[in-house]
This record gives C-alpha cells, structure tokens and sequence, in this order.
C-alpha cells in the first residue's frame, strides 16, 4: 500500500492547488441544470424510502471529490438522504478502509467505498464487496455499464466475471512532450544534426528511447525526457507504458505463468533502463513525480511519460515556463497504463440500498456530465462526445484514446507486492547490478507466488 504514496500524495497536492482553478468550472456545471451541450439528460428514478438517512463515505482529498461534495444538496433535494465526505490524503485511506470492511455486514463505518484499482481484486476476493450484478440488472437502467468505456470496466470493475465495482474516474498515462520544441525550425534542425534523421513523434517503444537520447545529446538545455524512476511506485507505474506499449505483460492471459523475462519483458526493462540512463534529467533512477514535475515545469525536459493531470499543470501551474506549450498523446506503441477509481458497496454497510441510491445518482449521465464539466475525468464515454465538454478541455480528446487502449495492472490479488517486487527488480536493472534478463527472470520467480 506505502509503495503508491509517493504518486498519490504528488496528484493530491497538485489537485488541491487546482480546487480554486476548478471553482469556476464547477459553478458552471451547477448551473446548466438538466439540459447540458443541449442534450436532454436521461432521468434517473431515485428512491424517497431512505429519508432521514445518513451516508458516510471515505474520500480521497482532490477535485473529483470536491466536485461531487459540491452537488450533494441535489441528492438530499431528491431523496433526503445525507451524505457525509469523511476526506484524507491517499496514504491513510487503506488502513483506515481494511478495519471496517472486515468487521462483517452491516457493522463497518462506511456505506459506500471509493477505491483504487489497486485495491479491487483484494477487496473482492477477501468477501468484502457485495456483488452488482442484481442490483445493476434491476435498476431499470439506471445504472447501465454500457456507458462506461470498455477499457475501465476491465481494469476495476469486473472481477472474476462478477461486477463489484462501478468506475468512477480513470487517471491515464501517455506522452506529453513540448509542442513549441517539436515545431522550432532551429531545433528540428538541430535534432537531425544529432540524429541524423528527421524529428517526428515516435510510434513506437524503441523510437521514443532514441529520440529522447538524441534530443538529450543535443545543446539545447533540455532533456530528451523527465522521469520518475525512485522505487516503489514511480519506477514500476512509469515502466509499464514502455512494457504495454512493447505489447508485452506481467503474466500470460491464463494468469497461469509470468511472462515478465519473455523476449518483449527483457526488451521493455532494457529500454527502461536506456531511457534513465541516457536520456532522463541527472538523478533520474531516484526521481518520483514531484520531482519529474519540476523538471519539466521548469522547461527542462522536451518530453514526460505521466499521468494527464500533469498535462493541466503544465499548462496551467503558476510557476510553469511552459504554459501553452504542451500536448498529450498516446504511449508510442499505442498501449500506456491507466488507473482507475470505482465505487463500491461493502458488505459490512450499515446501508446499502441507501447505498445503491447514492450510486445510481452519482453515476447517472446528468451528474456524470456536470462532475466531467468541474474538471472530472468522466470514466462514462457520452461526456466525450459532448461538444461543450471537448471546447472547454480540448485535450480530452486525447485522453478518451488514453484510456480506450489502457492497461491497468495483471488481476493478481496483491497488486501492491507486484509492484514492491518489479520495483526492487526494475532498480537494479536501472542501477546496472544486473541485467535486464536476470532482473526480469528473478522478478519472474517471485511474481509466480503470486498466483
């Protein structure tokens, strides 16, 4: 669980910062009522048998919390239903979750769970998550999977063909790089002196490697990429777009074997480590998001693998030298990592059906569409397509091909010791104190006894 801190404590600081940034979004999505991008919202039918009930829910402290936080006096309007945001930074939400979901039905704290992928296959198969799939089926459409984009369902939703989870908001990976960089006569000019070709954007794992070295080998203060190699979580969350984006993955699709140290895992570490050591800014194999951060708002770096909300920062962020200068594409290879947050109902809810209520309005297409107007992620695909949406945040139209082809992690119930084991294994690579073929075979030995 520690190994994801570093990641999640960047994203919260970066998103408090950006609440009052988001304010005036969010006070336009309140605002457009029922009729948004002029499409009549679906109505949701929901439930009054639950007034005078209180909801208490454990959050995580950023926007897409704040969001909904905001449209909950619609909820109450509607059902009389009271919902309580119980909100804390990321590090404490497992510890505080696993006490309660243990403590069998109807006796935990919370009666809804917002999760992180991370945690759904271990929620689910330690008998803590009720199952969906009724409740789904007899919700007369209210709550229909048919909205969500595909690649979310796969990666938090169902588990072992049973659905416990609903998606609530995706966090893609792909490529940002520096437009003004890209399209500088002098420095494509400059680049093919270096490399001896011309500057384009890569389209694969291998031609993004040796164009971020040439640009690196270039003297034009910048270098080819910024990365977050530090273990646990940095290293592994970052290697895993040039380990999809190489086609390859953890194990094979029966979950039988790891397939980490076949040819396309070795390829993806050895890639990896070349990137660090060749192309990345100095310190690189002990940076973590924070650090990548600065690196490329400070103007330092022509491109970064990372999550799309740095692409808002790099637009937007007051100490950003790069405002207005940046774009976000897909994983050359066309496959990165996407994360995920669902919603859940615990078995041990003191109210679920109550529950459920607050699910179907807080997933219905009216308030998924307002939450994705304030500055959400929408995990639905119909905001996408909405012409207001796209005109206010033009580049989630990349970020819908983001999520469309991501990956996230293999269904192994304890993803987090996947990834204290690929991180130990991955640094050393990095570090040179082994190959990327014995790296990859003694993370493969390990991720075995996962299974």
């Amino acid at each position: 669980m520690a190994q994801a801190i570093g990641r999640t404590m960047a994203r919260n600081s970066l998103n408090r910062r950006r609440l009052l940034q988001a304010s005036a979004g969010a006070g336009l999505a309140l605002g457009l009522g029922g009729r948004l991008g002029g499409v009549q919202a679906q109505e949701i039918e929901l439930s009054r048998d639950f007034e005078g009930t209180t909801l208490n829910l454990l959050m995580e402290d950023l926007l897409e919390t704040t969001v909904i936080e905001d449209l909950l006096p619609e909820f109450f309007d509607k059902t009389g239903i009271t919902v309580n945001f119980e909100k804390v930074v990321y590090g404490v939400m497992r510890e505080k979750l696993v006490p309660q979901l243990a403590a069998g039905p109807g006796n935990g704290a919370y009666d809804v769970l917002e999760l992180d992928f991370y945690w759904v296959y271990e929620f689910a198969r330690s008998g803590w998550m009720e199952p969906l799939d009724e409740r789904i089926a007899n919700s007369g459409g209210a709550v229909d999977l048919s909205r969500y984009i595909p690649a979310v369902l796969d990666i938090s939703s169902v588990v072992d063909g049973v659905t416990y989870y609903i998606p609530m908001f995706p966090y893609p990976m792909g490529l940002i790089y520096r437009t003004d960089l890209m399209d500088d006569p002098d420095f494509q000019a400059a680049y093919k002196a270096t490399a001896g070709a011309e500057l384009v954007m890569p389209e694969s794992v291998a031609a993004y490697v040796d164009m971020a070295t040439n640009v690196s080998k270039m003297d034009k203060g910048v270098y080819g990429a910024a990365m977050q190699a530090q273990q646990v979580d940095p290293i592994v969350m970052e290697f895993c777009n040039f380990l999809y984006g190489l086609g390859g993955d953890y194990y094979n699709a029966e979950m039988t074997e790891p397939t980490i140290n076949d040819e396309i895992g070795v390829q993806a570490a050895q890639l990896y480590a070349d990137c660090v050591n060749n192309a990345a800014q100095p310190g690189a194999a002990g940076a973590d998001l924070n650090d990548t951060m600065a690196t490329y708002l400070q103007g330092k770096a022509f491109s970064m693998i990372s999550y799309l909300f740095m692409l808002n920062e790099a637009n937007d962020e007051e100490s950003s030298t790069v405002k207005g200068k940046n774009a976000m594409t897909v994983m050359p290879g066309g496959r990165g990592l996407t994360g995920d947050w669902s919603w859940g109902l615990p078995i041990s809810s003191p109210n679920p059906d109550a529950g459920w209520e607050f699910l179907k309005w807080v997933e219905s297409p009216e308030i998924a569409l307002k939450r994705a107007m304030a500055g959400g992620v929408p995990a639905q695909a119909a905001p996408y397509d909405n012409p207001e949406f796209i005109a206010k945040y033009p580049w989630m139209t990349q970020a819908r091909d983001m999520i469309a082809s991501g990956k996230g992690l293999p269904a192994v119930t304890k993803q987090a010791q996947l990834v204290e084991i690929m991180g130990r294994h991955l640094s050393e690579v990095v570090s040179g104190g082994t190959t990327a073929q014995a790296g990859m075979d003694a993370a493969a030995a390990e991720l075995k006894e996962l299974l």
